[in-house]
């Protein structure tokens, strides 16, 4: 791409944005392909991963199997740990890379991480890993996106709206739910909302969503009845229940993290380290067959059926620990689906509990507070209650959880507020990025970035020059609702304005992390 001045950066970003919205669309039908094809290679995964487990649970104690089974833990294994060491950008679920990628601290090699995701994300869901397919979804689309801006030669501008497209296009495919990618594309990737982003990922999450129907149809991910109204009286019951997923979402992100440091104490090459993993889940597999997989498979058998108390909390206790353990070895895979999971069985258990404890309340009840774990744990953990509202409302099909369901996803984030978690995914990209920031980039290329301006913005209210930038960036515009404002030192910054500076590349790698901190705090 050829260098851009400062005077071309300016105009591009007082173009027209019908481009934008062309290459939004189509990186959306692209995501959208790409999704379809890893859902159904997880589907022939799933079901020979349980054809083999049949066959070994039949023959355990047979020479051959034993051999078997200890040679496809071996290569699982290596082929694991090779890429993952190759290309360490596709570790864990990938929205931290996303969100990374964002904010100029990291950066795709898209045609082969993209292949590299997707191969490795089958091949650990396949194996039995309790992983999801959502996070690599999205981490493939932001692939796309790149691949897009790149391949088109587009403006540097363009990068962080496809890169978005793709992200939220790969959310709405994975569980078709277009409105939750879109959300997710506001709440959890940028934490503001343009009338720019918002066109563009919409655009991309419907075009994804019409190649994701046209192969599965028009039936929700997951197929729930409620018979019953929640009546306002039992409202309290929600509010303990908020408090207990809270509790929970806040010992599985603990589990999650000390977990990564204790996989990173196991002294073995990279490339074989994997195999500890590899040989729980083939154990898991063998044993406790309900616990693997990254599918939804066991939220929809304790959806209706009848479990035991020691049962659902001996299936809990399973997942929850073995999740944990895969998510910690960084090997490709998400967290939505094996969280959605432990949100049904911790609301199955509650609902049960309920029913035997009030009278009154009505079998009916149990679907409600499975349907609300799900959301519930998804915030505590994700801290995006929008995105975990529409996102259940969405795979459901059903929007006579609607008040429920914002109840306890508003109340789980104030708990969440008051107890001070963060999102999993700041903190794994935290993580991540290294301590002491290296410059990167090109100081000839010249970049725009946008920054919003919170409500509590410590900048709310000051002008231009009373603020102490930081060097090397120059502000030029500001977007106030419809109106874009060319700033002076007397301009008046205000909450809800989108700050755009101009700087080159290399700065921006550097300073764009403290210019959102200023906009925030």
């Amino acid at each position: 791409m050829e260098k851009e001045t400062a005077d071309k950066a300016l105009k591009t970003h007082h173009s027209s944005h019908l481009s934008l919205y062309f290459y939004g669309a189509v990186v959306g039908i692209i995501t959208g392909i790409v999704i379809v094809g890893y859902r159904v290679s997880l589907s022939f995964a799933q079901k020979y991963r349980e054809m083999f487990y049949e066959y070994v649970r039949h023959t355990l104690f047979d020479a051959q199997t034993i051999f078997v089974l200890a040679v496809l833990i071996l290569i699982t294994s290596v082929f694991l740990g090779y890429v993952v060491a190759k290309y360490p950008m596709i570790k864990g679920s990938g929205i931290p890379q996303v969100k990374g990628v964002l904010i100029r601290q990291m950066d795709f090699s898209w045609a082969r991480e993209l292949a590299a995701k997707f191969v490795s994300g089958v091949v650990a869901v396949g194996s039995g890993m309790s992983l999801g397919r959502e996070g690599p979804s999205v981490q493939l689309g932001a692939e796309v996106g790149t691949g897009v801006f790149k391949i088109f030669k587009r403006n540097e501008y363009d990068k962080k709206y496809l890169v978005s497209c793709g992200a939220s296009a790969g959310l709405a495919a994975a569980f078709g739910a277009p409105l939750a990618g879109v959300v997710f594309a506001i709440e959890e990737l940028h934490k503001f909302m343009s009338p720019l982003l918002v066109t563009c990922v919409l655009i991309s999450s419907v075009c994804a969503e019409f190649v994701s129907k046209y192969f599965f149809g028009f039936s929700p991910s997951l197929n729930i009845h409620v018979d019953t109204t929640y009546q306002l009286k039992y409202y309290f019951l929600i509010i303990i229940f908020a408090l207990l997923m809270t509790t929970i979402g806040k010992l599985f992100e603990e589990a999650l993290l000390k977990g990564q440091v204790l996989y990173g104490k196991i002294k073995i090459n990279p490339i074989f380290k994997p195999v500890v993993i590899i040989t729980i889940t083939a154990f898991m597999g063998i044993f406790f067959a309900d616990v693997t997989g990254g599918e939804h498979t066991l939220a929809e058998k304790v959806m209706y059926g009848s479990y035991t108390y020691k049962t659902l909390i001996i299936l809990f206790v399973l997942k929850f620990l073995f999740t944990a353990a895969c998510f910690s070895s960084g090997i490709p895979g998400g967290l939505f689906l094996p969280m959605i999971v432990l949100g049904a069985l911790a609301g199955k258990i509650y609902g049960m509990f309920v029913i035997n404890l009030i009278p009154d309340v009505t079998a009916g009840y149990e679907v409600y507070f499975i349907v609300l774990g799900m959301a519930a744990l998804l915030t505590a953990v994700m801290k995006s209650p929008i995105t975990s509202t529409i996102l259940m409302l969405e795979v459901t099909g059903s929007f006579s959880h609607f008040f429920p369901l914002v109840t306890v996803c508003m109340i789980t984030f104030l708990m969440t507020e008051v107890i001070k978690m963060r999102s999993i995914n700041d903190i794994l990209l935290e993580n991540m990025l290294p301590k002491g920031l290296d410059e990167n980039g090109d100081e000839e290329k010249k970049v725009t970035i946008k920054i919003p301006v919170g409500l509590d913005s410590s900048i709310d209210g000051k002008k231009v020059k009373e603020i102490a930038w930081p060097e090397r960036c120059l502000i030029v515009g500001i977007d106030r609702g419809d109106r874009e404002i060319i700033p002076h030192g007397e301009t008046k910054i205000l909450a809800g304005d989108l700050l755009v500076f101009l700087m080159d590349e290399r700065t921006a790698s550097i300073v764009k992390p403290v210019l959102i901190q200023m906009g925030e705090e």
